[in-house]
C-alpha cells in the first residue's frame, strides 16, 4: 500500500494538474466548481487566489477548505485564511499545506490590499515556503511574493492579472530546483444580478497553458449553482453554495480526465461586519 501511495504521488507531481509545486491551485468551493476561474472573482478566498479581489471585503472572516483529491487522503489539500478590513485596506493571514507525512509542500502568506477610486484593487502578498519530507530527510525552505490587480472597466465587466513569483525563486537545496512564475488574466462578467459567468487564462512557462471558464447562478435567494471547465488537463467542475446568517458554505467536485474524481468543500466564518 505503501509503495502505491507514493506512485501516485509522483504520478500527480509531474502531472500538469498540479504544476511543477503545488503553491498556485485556486482555491475555495465556490472557484472549484466554477472550473477553477478565481483571478477576477473578489471574494474572501483572493487571499489564496488573487489578493486584489480581498480589498473591498468588509468583514473580519475566517475561512477553511479542504480538497480530497482523487478520493485519497494522502493527497488532501488543506487551506485556511483570516481577513481583517481597516481604514488603509485589508490585511490577511493565510496557511495552505498539500500531501502527507512522507512529503508536504506549506506555505504561509501574509497579504495587504487596497483600493484605488472606485474601480482599481491592487494586492500584493509575501510567502513562506516550506518542502518537508519524512523525518529522517531535512527540510527546505525558500522565500517570495504574488501580486495581483482587478480593475472594473463598467459595473457588470472586471478584468484582472495575477503573477506568482516573479523574481524565478529558487530552493538551494533541491538541486537548485525554480520555483515557476505563474501567470493568471480572466474576465468576470455579470450578465444579471443572477447570473455570471467568468473565463481566465493561465501561463505557467513549464508546462502547457491552461483555459478556464465557469458560471454561477443565483437559483433562490442564498443558494447557489455553478460549473464549469479547464483545459490541459480536461477537468469538468460542478458546485453548490448557501449562505446564512454570517456563514457560508460551498461544496464541489470534479472529473480529472485521467485521474478520477476530487471532491472540494469551504466553509467561511464573518465575525464582525466593518462600515
Amino acid at each position: 500500500m505503501k509503495h502505491s501511495i507514493i506512485t501516485i504521488m509522483v504520478t500527480i507531481l509531474l502531472s500538469e494538474h498540479v504544476m511543477a509545486w503545488d503553491f498556485t491551485s485556486p482555491v475555495g468551493g465556490r472557484c472549484s466548481g466554477m472550473g477553477y476561474t478565481s483571478v477576477a472573482m473578489s471574494d474572501f478566498w483572493s487571499i489564496h487566489n488573487n489578493p486584489a479581489g480581498m480589498a473591498e471585503w468588509r468583514h473580519i472572516s475566517a475561512g477553511f477548505y479542504y480538497e480530497n483529491r482523487f478520493l485519497m487522503k494522502e493527497l488532501g489539500y488543506k487551506n485556511a485564511a483570516f481577513l481583517i478590513p481597516l481604514d488603509i485596506g485589508v490585511i490577511g493571514l493565510s496557511v495552505r499545506q498539500f500531501g502527507f507525512t512522507h512529503y508536504n509542500e506549506n506555505k504561509i502568506g501574509i497579504a495587504f490590499a487596497r483600493s484605488f477610486g472606485k474601480s482599481l484593487r491592487i494586492g500584493i502578498q509575501l510567502d513562506y515556503l516550506l518542502f518537508a519530507f519524512s523525518k529522517d530527510y531535512k527540510k527546505y525552505h525558500t522565500a517570495t511574493f504574488e501580486a495581483g490587480l482587478s480593475y472594473d472597466i463598467t459595473e457588470k465587466l472586471c478584468v484582472a492579472a495575477y503573477l506568482f513569483n516573479p523574481v524565478l525563486t529558487k530552493i538551494k537545496s533541491l538541486n537548485k530546483d525554480k520555483l515557476p512564475i505563474i501567470m493568471r488574466a480572466g474576465l468576470l462578467y455579470n450578465l444579471t444580478d443572477d447570473f455570471s459567468m467568468s473565463t481566465e487564462i493561465e501561463e505557467d512557462f513549464e508546462a502547457n497553458f491552461k483555459l478556464r471558464f465557469g458560471i454561477e447562478y443565483k437559483a433562490y435567494k442564498n443558494l447557489y449553482l455553478r460549473c464549469g471547465i479547464q483545459s490541459n488537463p480536461w477537468i469538468i467542475c460542478f458546485g453548490t453554495g448557501y449562505s446564512f446568517k454570517n456563514i457560508t458554505i460551498d461544496i464541489s467536485s470534479n472529473m480529472h480526465c485521467q485521474l478520477g474524481v476530487s471532491l472540494q468543500s469551504s466553509i467561511i466564518f464573518n465575525i464582525k461586519s466593518r462600515s
